[in-house]
């Protein structure tokens, strides 16, 4: 049996999800992009039970080709986080299987597996066809065909039938659109009105539009302007103000906190002013990028938002579009609705 699964290789969390057969047994998981190569074994090392509490974010250590990556919450408590945000590094690379793998075994654990995955890239990849086709020929390259792996030693057999791609924030119209047997559940008159998705993700925005069955050139398009603008300024004032060096997905972390607060030789620094400032900017660069494609998008009859940028400046996007809305599960949705269409598209063969 083939499952039909959706696979957004973010550059802050990579997200996959599962269909089962006729809709049933939805997985979803999500994990962030962070990979290096390390041990989680202390040894002996300790300090008694003094201040003991459980061991918490210890990553995950996913084996192959002979060498272990750690992979997810907690890698720069033991090893120096791979930090790539070019566009190179959703062709192939040990750090990208690492993850997709470690995101495989979230979903189905360990045994053998046979999965066709429908993949989500940026819009701006997707809008130069040959640039497309050169990133889908590598991806292809290495997902189809067989895996073997092991994750916290737990081995996987893996066997990728088929991979397609879309540009992520179709996953999220169909999401809106579609339920989990692959089926139109709207009212059709939506699938005749524009509907504009706009996707804030760490390292891309991506704005797409859909009327009609077609994509609508004119208001699609794509940036690197993603939350990753605001963790770089963090960074910078950061180290300006508490000469304390931050990984982007450190720095990230601390900006989605209700209380960030950094342990220093100082102290502790309350940074909320510096992330406050840092979020500002961000959301001003973001609109600007937004309001130059569409203005105020009253032309559209569906304003969707998503990504995991649209929680965060939820109430910026809410004064500058009211009639917009932010999807449920903005950091998955893209996953789930592409793994949707997966069952649609791979269901039928």
């Amino acid at each position: 049996m083939v499952l039909c699964g959706g696979y957004d290789p973010g550059f802050g969390n990579g997200k996959g999800v599962i269909i089962g057969p006729s809709g049933s047994n939805v997985n979803v998981a999500v994990v962030p992009s962070v990979v290096g190569v390390g041990e989680t074994d202390l040894g002996m090392l300790s300090v008694g039970n003094l201040g003991r509490r459980s061991r918490r974010n210890v990553p995950d250590r996913v084996s192959f080709d002979g060498v272990t990556y750690l992979v997810g919450k907690g890698v720069s408590r033991y090893a120096r986080p791979v930090q790539r945000m070019d566009f190179l590094r959703l062709t192939d690379g040990p750090e990208l299987r690492a993850l997709f793998y470690d995101v495989t075994f979230r979903l189905l654990g360990e045994g053998v597996h046979k999965i066709a995955f429908m993949v989500g890239l940026p819009v701006e990849i997707m809008a130069d066809r040959e640039h497309a086709k050169g990133v889908l020929r590598a991806m292809r390259g290495w997902m189809v065909g067989e895996h073997s792996f092991v994750v916290n030693d737990e081995e996987v057999s893996l066997e990728v039938a088929d991979v397609r791609a879309m540009a992520q924030p179709a996953g999220a119209f169909f999401a809106w659109g579609l339920d989990d047997r692959g089926k139109w559940i709207r009212d059709r008159s939506d699938l005749r009105a524009p509907v504009a998705i706009c996707d804030i993700g760490f390292n891309t925005l991506d704005l797409f539009v859909v009327e009609g069955g077609e994509v609508i050139g004119r208001f699609t398009g794509g940036d690197t302007a993603g939350m990753r603008r605001a963790a770089e300024q963090l960074i910078t004032r950061v180290q300006g103000q508490c000469g304390v060096e931050l990984s982007l997905h450190e720095a990230d972390a601390l900006a989605r906190q209700k209380r960030p607060r950094l342990y220093t030789a100082d102290g502790e620094a309350d940074l909320r002013s510096l992330v406050n400032q840092a979020l500002d900017s961000a959301a001003a660069g973001i609109v600007t990028f937004v309001e130059r494609r569409w203005g105020n998008a009253r032309q559209f009859a569906h304003v969707l938002f998503t990504g995991g940028g649209a929680d965060i400046l939820h109430d910026t996007l809410a004064r500058q579009y009211p009639h917009g809305v932010v999807l449920p599960n903005t950091v998955t949705a893209n996953a789930v609705g592409l793994a949707r269409y997966a069952v649609r598209a791979f269901g039928r063969k």
